[in-house]
C-alpha cells in the first residue's frame, strides 16, 4: 500500500520531492494505520496542476482546540483549494464524538470557500503522545 501511494504521488506530482514534508505527510495520510481508509481519488483531486502545498501542525487539549488553533493562527489556509487533514489521538480509545464535534466546528468556522475545496477529507491515527494534534496538508493556488 505504501509503495502504491508513493508511486501515485510521483506520477501525479513528479516535481514533489520525496524527502519533502508534503510527500511524507501524504504517505502518512493514506497509510494503512489510518482509522478511516481514504480513497485514492482524493489524492488525484488534491494533486492537481497549478497548486502549491503546505503542511501545518497544531496541538491542543482536544480535537476542537486543534481546529480553533488552525483557524485562528493560519486564517490564510481557509482560502485553500483543498485540505487533507488528520488528527492524532492520545494513547487509548479514540473518542469519536469529540472528533465529530471538531469537524462540525471546522465546518461552522469556514466560509463558503471551503465548500469548493477539492478534496476536503480527514482521518485519525492513534498516537503514543498525550496531547491531541492536527496535521493539515493544504493545496493553494500556484504563484506561477
Amino acid at each position: 500500500m505504501a509503495e502504491e501511494i508513493k508511486t501515485l504521488i510521483k506520477k501525479l506530482a513528479p516535481l514533489l520531492d520525496e524527502d519533502s514534508d508534503v510527500f511524507r505527510e501524504l504517505t502518512t495520510f493514506f497509510s494503512k494505520s489510518a482509522k478511516i481508509d481514504m480513497h485514492h481519488g482524493d489524492l488525484v483531486k488534491f494533486l492537481k496542476d497549478n497548486r502549491t502545498y503546505q503542511v501545518i501542525r497544531v496541538n491542543g487539549k482536544s480535537y476542537k482546540d486543534c481546529v480553533y488553533e488552525l483557524i485562528d493562527n493560519y486564517p490564510e489556509m481557509m482560502d485553500s483549494n483543498g485540505m487533507l487533514r488528520y488528527y492524532k489521538a492520545p494513547a487509548g480509545n479514540i473518542k469519536w464524538e469529540e472528533v465529530e464535534a471538531a469537524e462540525i466546528a471546522m465546518g461552522n468556522e469556514l466560509t463558503m470557500n471551503a465548500y469548493g475545496w477539492e478534496p476536503d477529507a480527514w482521518t485519525i491515527f492513534e498516537s503514543d503522545e498525550s496531547e491531541h494534534s492536527l496535521v493539515a496538508i493544504v493545496a493553494l493556488d500556484s504563484l506561477l
